[in-house]
Order: C-alpha cells, then sequence, then structure tokens
C-alpha cells in the first residue's frame, strides 16, 4: 500500500521545512506532529476497516489503534513540559520505525524485495529519533534546524518509497 508511506512522507517533509525555517514555536510543531499522528491512525484505521481485498488488514488495524493512542496521549500532555511532549513525540517515532521494520519483514516472508524499502526507512526514522534525542539534551535554534534537516530528508526518501510501491503494481513479478 502506497497511501501509508506517501501520507508520512507528506508531513515528515512539511514538519522538516517548519522547523528548518524556525516558522513557529516547540508548541506549534508539537501539534503539527500530533495532526500527523492522528491522520496516520485514521488513515490506516480506515484501509484496514473499509478498503476490500487489503492484506495484512488485522496489523493495519492493530498498528492504527496505536497511533491513534499515540496521538491522543500526546492531545492530552499538549501545553505540559517541553521533555514530557519530547519523550511521547520519541515513542511515536521508535514505534514508526519498528512498523516499518515488521512491513518489510512481512514482506520479504512473501519473497518480496520491497521489503528493503522499508529497512531503509526503518533506518532514516532511527536517525532522525537520534536526532530528536539530542534534542531533549540540548535545544537551540541550531538543533531544530538540523532536526529539520534529517525531517526533510526522511520525507523525501519515505516519498520515493510511495513512488516506488505505487508503480510496483506495473512490474512483471
Amino acid at each position: 500500500n502506497s497511501w501509508i508511506p506517501a501520507f508520512k512522507g507528506i508531513f515528515f517533509f512539511i514538519f522538516g521545512l517548519f522547523a528548518f525555517l524556525q516558522t513557529g514555536t516547540f508548541d506549534t510543531l508539537s501539534i503539527f506532529f500530533d495532526v500527523l499522528i492522528i491522520l496516520i491512525a485514521i488513515l490506516h484505521l480506515s484501509l484496514g476497516l473499509f478498503v476490500k481485498d487489503i492484506k495484512n488488514r488485522i496489523w493495519i488495524i492493530v498498528v492504527g489503534f496505536f497511533h491513534l493512542a499515540f496521538g491522543i496521549w500526546l492531545s492530552i500532555n499538549y501545553g505540559g513540559e517541553r521533555l514530557e511532549l519530547l519523550w511521547i513525540v520519541i515513542g511515536w517515532i521508535l514505534f514508526s520505525a519498528l512498523t516499518d521494520l515488521v512491513e518489510a519483514i512481512m514482506l520479504y516472508i512473501n519473497k518480496n524485495v520491497l521489503g528493503t524499502l522499508f529497512v531503509i526507512n526503518t533506518i532514516i526514522t532511527l536517525i532522525f529519533a537520534y536526532f530528536t534525542l539530542v534534542m531533549i539534551e540540548q535545544y537551540t535554534p541550531r538543533v531544530l534546524s538540523y532536526l529539520g534537516i534529517i525531517a526533510i530528508m526522511v520525507g523525501l526518501v519515505t516519498e520515493c518509497t510511495a513512488f516506488i510501491f505505487s508503480k510496483s503494481k506495473y512490474l512483471p513479478e
């Protein structure tokens, strides 16, 4: 399914631009991240519940509920301490990397080489998590700019993944 990586890629890219250009406060960026998480949850749940003939339906629904839980958790803690918000975001980023890795394993089990794209997404998402952890220790505009650059890279790589997945149905077995 190419919709989920495409959606994630667009939001990572936009988040990266906001962070890199320093347009907004940390609270603004956390609201943006919360919207991203909840929209990804809605996309997962919609695909899992309403699309016929979708593979791994249970997996997609369970992942959707976990994304929704992270989104609600971040919403409840909005306006709280920056450190707590960052830990919630890091938790979601790590969960997102884990789901990409599971997706890769499921594709490899089905002898589908496109699982490699999810491995690449896992690696780059973990790099994004690392830079977010650095931001916990030393929040400066410069570190936020670096986080923005990494988020832009994550967005671009994820968009390339979505593009390849969308074209894979036209490839011969």
